[in-house]
């Protein structure tokens, strides 16, 4: 009597997870470019609302279909077999699903949207790095927690991923050297976030040494033009705005300009003759940037903006 060998019960093995993450980012980020594309000027001057209902949209899709919604397959799952489950191998709940794609999936998204802050204070710093270390322990976990391949979000809920032919598998313990690490990674983290705002807080250049706080960043770019045969030449000062409405109210951005010219000599220094505002919005796993581009006179007792032109780009990523 030949005697019937129970099959090996493997985990799912870290490519299909992390090809099946990869495909539902494409298809999350394509969703959130056209949402964020039709919802941008419903939301022009609320960035945060705009954010949380890119991020509402991505946990959407993933708490419905990781959840007995879509019993446990996302697309991406679904091309590469794989499914999410709890302990006993059954379907987790809406709610369930919505818990553990919060953990990931809020970090994820806002980290891009907070660093975008001109001058954050100490606060918003050790929060970005406490988004930061939980997206990289999922990260860490998924990849290499040998013992049971589960990430962070799955050990907080006690959910598995399994390969389809699977039915259940027995729990593991995560091996106790990855506690370690993550808490060594998440110090260094934190330090790294704080290093960088100490050095900005007592950084100063040359002219710069106090510019308005809505500047996030300043550039300087020689443009070239032709009309026929002709030539022109164009200095633009291209600023990076924390604030929407200096991209499209001509007096705030005077007032901003105005305001620059008082703290720094950079207008006259570098014969600016043009001045660009950049403003990014971030929608979910989507970034919408859009850009306004004014001529800039200066007489000897006002700041003169005039618009002549501007640009919108969305893009997948932060």
């Amino acid at each position: 009597m030949t005697e019937i060998q129970n099959p090996v019960k493997t985990i799912a093995p870290i490519f299909p997870r992390l090809f099946a993450f990869i495909i539902d980012c494409l298809i999350v980020g394509v969703a959130c470019l056209v949402m964020g594309k039709v919802l941008y000027p419903y939301f022009e001057n609320s960035p945060f609302i705009f954010q949380c209902l890119g991020t509402l949209l991505c946990l959407f899709y993933f708490s419905a279909f990781n959840s007995s919604i879509g019993d446990g397959k996302t697309i991406g799952k679904i091309l590469c077999k794989i499914r999410v489950k709890d302990f006993t191998g059954a379907s987790i709940s809406p709610t369930h699903a919505l818990i553990r794609s919060s953990i990931f999936i809020i970090p994820f998204c806002f980290i891009g949207y907070l660093q975008s802050f001109a001058h954050p204070p100490l606060t918003l710093i050790l929060i970005i790095a406490f988004f930061q270390s939980i997206v990289f322990a999922c990260f860490y976990l998924a990849v290499f927690n040998g013992n049971s391949q589960q990430s962070l979000h799955d050990v907080l809920t006690r959910t598995q991923i399994l390969r389809n032919t699977q039915s259940n598998m027995s729990h593991q313990a995560i091996w106790k050297v990855h506690y370690y690490i993550l808490t060594l990674i998440t110090m260094i983290i934190f330090s790294i976030n704080v290093w960088h705002y100490v050095q900005n807080q007592n950084s100063t250049t040359h002219d710069l040494t106090s510019i308005p706080d809505d500047i996030q960043n300043i550039q300087i770019e020689n443009r070239y033009s032709f009309i026929g045969e002709t030539e022109s030449t164009n200095q633009v000062l291209i600023l990076n705005v924390s604030q929407p409405a200096y991209l499209d109210q001509v007096d705030t951005a005077e007032t901003l300009i105005q305001k620059l010219q008082q703290d720094s000599n950079i207008l006259a220094q570098y014969k600016i003759n043009q001045v660009q505002f950049n403003f990014s919005y971030q929608f979910g796993l989507a970034k919408l940037s859009k850009a306004t581009i004014y001529d800039y006179k200066k007489t000897a007792t006002t700041t003169q903006l005039t618009h002549i032109g501007e640009n919108t780009s969305v893009k997948l990523g932060f």
